[in-house]
């Protein structure tokens, strides 16, 4: 009984990680976007911070999914 709950609780911290990551990306990178095209509307800078939490982001989430599928698995 202990072991199904546990699964239960990091299947959620991981559901709940995720989300967060997501909304905090997607929350301040509107954020900077208004930021930017206030300030200097000819050149996108935003767009490097972009795509380098981007990147960062996905490689996280990739590595926080092997590791719930292997801790899954034992």
């Amino acid at each position: 009984m202990e072991l199904v709950e546990e699964k239960q609780k990091m299947k959620t911290r991981f559901s709940l990680h995720v989300t967060m990551s997501i909304v905090k990306y997607i929350v301040i990178n509107v954020f900077l976007v208004v930021v930017n095209w206030l300030t200097t509307p000819h050149y996108w800078w935003v767009l490097w911070v972009i795509a380098g939490w981007g990147v960062g982001l996905s490689l996280n989430l990739l590595s926080e999914y092997l590791t719930y599928k292997i801790n899954k698995e034992q």
